[in-house]
């Protein structure tokens, strides 16, 4: 990756543990959000809890996948198993943490990263257990993008196709595209088939991450998608599973294709005859 040469392998080494700590820690954050938001709770009160008793979590019970190990992957008071996914999400953000530290290195672009990795995971795992992408997380996603494509960038102009994190025209140009792409696919899929095809939050999804990633991110984003949620689909279908008819979130292969522009966009960006869309 040609920014892992500018700042990854001058990050000191026990910088990675930090980052997997705070990834953690954010994947705790993350599992919380995707319990409360589908359910209209608030964020901030009541404290942690079991689901199964109501009882709160004492906070060695609290401490990110650690706690989950410790009991088995049971509530200490009830004994009901806890969901998969609470350490699914620290997992998966732990795992994204270290990717951005040597992607990044120590730097605001990791934290940058962290922070847009963090809010698809629990985007994706929102949309798999309820079929929804809840505003408060697209439209947030969508905002700090923009406003984050107005910082300084510690890879300045090195960036080739200015992949990831562009500038504020290439934010506006690919928040504005994403959103009307899947618009216009998902009105002619109406009229051809009389039924939607995908949700305003797949819409505003892909707008977040033209935000994060720029206009030229977009093919990046959903290459990966749309063959992923194909080659799944036909594969439920083949198995029986879903039928023709039958909605697939589409929200966790969006997820997975904006981890992909992230970190591998700009090896892509560096092939030959690469322009952008």
């Amino acid at each position: 990756m040609y920014w892992n040469i500018q700042l990854g392998q001058t990050a000191p080494a026990w910088t990675a543990l930090v980052a997997v700590f705070a990834g953690l820690a954010l994947g705790s954050f993350a599992g919380m959000l995707v319990y409360r938001l589908p359910r209209g709770l608030a964020l901030d009160k009541p404290g942690s809890f079991c689901p199964g008793c109501r009882i709160p979590i004492g906070w060695r019970s609290n401490i990110p996948l650690a706690g989950f190990l410790l009991q088995r992957g049971r509530c200490a008071n009830c004994g009901k198993r806890i969901h998969w996914r609470y350490p699914l999400g620290e997992l998966l953000c732990a795992l994204l943490a270290l990717a951005a530290w040597y992607a990044f290195g120590a730097s605001p672009e990791a934290i940058a990263a962290l922070v847009f990795c963090a809010a698809l995971v629990a985007l994706a795992l929102i949309d798999f257990e309820h079929g929804l992408l809840p505003d408060r997380l697209t439209l947030g996603l969508l905002w700090v993008g923009l406003a984050y494509s107005l910082a300084p960038k510690s890879g300045g102009g090195a960036a080739p196709a200015l992949l990831p994190f562009p500038g504020p025209g290439q934010a506006i140009a690919g928040a504005i595209a994403g959103y009307a792409f899947l618009w216009l696919f998902n009105r002619a899929w109406r009229i051809l088939r009389k039924r939607d095809g995908l949700g305003l939050g797949d819409c505003k999804l892909l707008a977040a991450m033209g935000a994060w990633l720029g206009f030229n991110g977009l093919p990046l984003v959903m290459a990966p998608a749309a063959v992923a949620g194909a080659f799944c689909g036909l594969l439920l279908i083949a198995l029986g599973r879903a039928s023709l008819s039958q909605p697939i979130p589409f929200g966790p292969f969006l997820a997975a294709g904006g981890v992909f522009a992230l970190f591998l966009g700009p090896n892509v960006a560096l092939l030959p005859g690469w322009t952008g869309p």
